[in-house]
């Protein structure tokens, strides 16, 4: 019973430690991205090649994290994980211009309220939800392609398409994640943890900024 107690601690604070991280994360994002806004740079920093860069920086980095992630240690994805939400931060700064303070509020709280529902499913559901994986991945992939062909094509109505779907695949993956997330610190080793902390804090930040975003977008009024 001792022993069983104890794991159920470690595990509790293991996953205590990915939320608080990834709360971190968020919250610097909103920071930088409000900061910028407030400046009145963001039109001129939009307005050129410079704005294609911090807009698909996020993405970049994302990628290379994929190629190389395995190979960093805690200390480099922890490194990683604050330049990233500092470049996530940038780039949302366009939106923090665009959209009024109190519908970014509102998209926040939305946005807290939805996550963590589904992140409360995800660890303690004694479903199996492992399957759930390549299909949401999947998922992922289609958003990206097709919202870089919108770019171009500019359909409002494949954009609204686009943030509805992506609010549900990324709820998904929240749950899915947690789930995850649950079950593989269940096993991990002491040493491990940390470094499973932030690569699972970076996962469980990336659902909730994408829902941010297509809750703003969806909901969101203009200045």
């Amino acid at each position: 019973m001792n022993t069983t107690l104890s794991a159920a601690q470690a595990l509790n604070t293991a996953v205590a430690g990915v939320l608080s991280r990834m709360t971190v994360g968020v919250f610097l994002t909103m920071v930088a991205a409000g900061l910028l806004a407030a400046t009145g740079l963001v039109p001129v920093l939009f307005s050129g090649v410079v704005g294609w860069i911090i807009v698909f920086l996020p993405l970049v980095m994302s990628l290379g994290l994929m190629w190389k992630g395995e190979n960093l240690s805690a200390d480099g994805i922890k490194l990683w994980f604050f330049a990233f939400s500092a470049a996530m931060g940038l780039s949302l700064s366009l939106l923090f211009h665009v959209y009024t303070s109190a519908s970014i509020v509102m998209a926040l709280v939305g946005t807290t309220v939805s996550f963590g529902a589904l992140a409360g499913w995800g660890y303690f559901t004694k479903r199996d939800i492992s399957s759930w994986g390549s299909f949401l991945f999947a998922g992922v992939i289609g958003l990206i392609v097709v919202s870089l062909f919108n770019i171009w094509f500019a359909s409002s109505a494949l954009q609204m398409t686009l943030n509805v779907l992506t609010i549900v695949i990324f709820l998904g993956l929240t749950a899915y994640d947690m789930n995850r997330i649950r079950n593989m610190f269940w096993n991990v080793t002491e040493g491990e943890v940390n470094r499973l902390q932030w690569f699972s804090a970076l996962s469980l930040y990336i659902n909730f900024i994408n829902i941010f975003v297509s809750i703003l977008q969806l909901f969101g009024n203009r200045e």
